[in-house]
């Protein structure tokens, strides 16, 4: 209420400077603030709410239910544990929240030089327990020598690049990067997602490869191949897990006890969850170009006024 009283109070002042037509520009003024905040509040809200009522501030993986629960058994005993991700890769609310970060992301995915690359890495990474980097994986392991390794399976590679086809590949789609164009947050999800991808393509696929079903698969076997190397090289053991595997081995290799048989192993239906996910983004860059358009109109209809204010004088 006081952050609508407040934008009133400014309309009705700015209004009162052009006395012929202060009902036009300040209904036009009032109602373009309160649509602004209304729609960026409300849209943004499921990612708020899940961002302020973790008490750890921890940042969620792309799957929360799944990273919530797992974290509660396996973080039990220290409530400073905090699960860390890239917020161009795994998720958007994270880039939503911290621009900042995002931009950390960008730079670190475009510097060569390792030293510098992994200063901005720490700064990202420092002070949590856990995260998926595939982005920055051989850094990783550099920088955090006692943490453990586990290599996330799918079936196949054409298992994976289906996957990444109906969920990832959206957020670098022309009709995503058009509509979320007029939001700062959405551009930098749409920055990372694509210099990501150029980087794994690079690494493992060389330039210039187009997407098809047979690169996926070889992109995702070489993927794996690396992650095997680059642990090899500096003497690092690797779970090689698939969720249908469970608590077991997870428990096993971090030294934690498997949890009660009360505690079912945590899963959801991941493809709807991203459906929400991209029908929310888009709408809500649909709806700044909306209020920009009726911006455009209210000014349209704005001029004559502004005309007869200027005979009059």
């Amino acid at each position: 209420m006081a952050l609508m009283a407040e934008l009133f109070c400014h309309a009705k002042m700015l209004a009162s400077s052009f006395s012929p037509m202060p009902k036009y520009f300040m209904a036009a003024s009032f109602f373009a603030a309160v649509a602004y905040h209304a729609v960026y509040f409300i849209i943004n809200w499921p990612i708020v709410k899940m961002r302020y009522l973790d008490d750890d501030h921890e940042a969620l993986a792309a799957n929360p239910h799944r990273r919530m629960k797992m974290r509660n058994h396996f973080a039990a005993e220290s409530s400073s544990v905090r699960m860390a991700r890239l917020p161009s890769y795994d998720a958007h609310e994270e880039s939503v929240l911290w621009p900042e970060r995002s931009q950390l992301v960008i730079d670190a995915l475009g510097e060569e030089d390792k030293q510098v690359r992994q200063k901005i890495l720490h700064k990202l990474f420092d002070g949590y327990a856990a995260t998926c980097g595939a982005a920055f994986t051989a850094d990783l392991m550099d920088m955090y020598p006692d943490a453990k390794i586990i290599l996330n399976q799918r079936a196949d590679g054409m298992a994976w690049g289906k996957s990444v086809d109906d969920s990832l590949m959206f957020f670098s789609s022309w009709f995503y990067r058009i509509a979320t164009l007029l939001s700062r947050t959405d551009r930098l999800h749409v920055q990372m997602h694509l210099a990501a991808f150029n980087k794994l393509s690079r690494r493992h696929l060389g330039i210039g490869r187009p997407r098809t079903p047979e690169m996926y698969r070889i992109m995702y076997e070489e993927y794996n191949k690396f992650v095997r190397d680059e642990a090899q090289k500096r003497g690092r053991d690797v779970l090689e897990w698939q969720p249908r595997d469970g608590w077991a081995p997870i428990c096993e290799l971090l030294g934690k006890p498997m949890p009660p048989a009360s505690i079912p192993f945590p899963h959801c239906n991941d493809k709807q969850s991203m459906k929400k996910v991209k029908l929310i983004l888009s709408m809500r860059g649909l709806c700044y170009w909306a209020l920009l358009c009726v911006g455009v109109w209210v000014a349209i209809r704005l001029v004559p006024h502004f005309r007869r204010f200027s005979l009059l004088r």
